[in-house]
């Protein structure tokens, strides 16, 4: 599957509501939905598990943009642009419960959150130090095709009692939303040099 073929996925409007229903679908190899926003009405839906691995985005996941061609109970279709905001999973199969799609504007941002990956390796750490890392998310806001697949993080440059903040660092085509100050990764002294310090005190 090509890039531009990521997100396109099949839905069906669904009338019945309830656990009972959910249940019932769930059995049958579907996967009960929601779609909201906009200003316009909920539609209860239902799709193919199958479909939906098939149509995330291998890398961005659920934080792919979808586009859904829903068949309504008459027969008619349409088409509707979103993104899931929430979801149940089942961990132990590894299956969706429920999937909870929003309606978006292409052109509009929305605020999600992306992993945050650290690679390299603190001059700090070279020299006997311990580096800690403290996000392992982070919240974002972009286009809904431009999220990003993730927050790189290079420690290579973090010394001895340095400290990286969310404002050292930026993204393309997106804004970070958590507070500037917040510390994404420090590197601890060596221990020789931490009782050092305390010999001196």
């Amino acid at each position: 599957m090509t890039e531009t073929e990521f997100g396109k996925l099949n839905a069906s409007v669904r009338s019945n509501t309830g656990k009972g229903v959910s249940r019932k679908l769930r059995a049958q190899g579907l996967i009960p939905a929601v779609m909201y926003g906009k200003g316009e009405g909920n539609v209860m839906l239902t799709v193919s598990p199958r479909e939906l691995r098939r149509a995330m985005d291998p890398q961005r996941k659920l934080n792919t943009f979808f586009t859904l061609t829903i068949q309504d109970e008459g027969g008619a279709s349409s088409q509707e642009q979103c993104v899931v905001t929430d979801y149940q999973a089942d961990p132990i199969r590894d299956e969706f419960l429920h999937i909870d799609f929003l309606r978006v504007d292409p052109n509009s941002e929305i605020v999600t959150k992306i992993p945050v990956e650290y690679i390299g390796r603190a001059v700090g750490v070279v020299a006997g130090g311990k580096l800690r890392t403290y996000q392992r998310t982070t919240r974002v806001a972009a286009k809904p095709a431009e999220v990003p697949v993730k927050l790189t993080v290079d420690v290579s440059p973090l010394d001895a009692g340095s400290t990286l903040r969310m404002k050292d660092l930026n993204l393309e085509n997106a804004r970070l939303l958590d507070h500037p100050d917040v510390v994404v990764a420090h590197v601890d002294p060596p221990r020789k040099a931490k009782e050092d310090d305390k010999k001196k005190k």
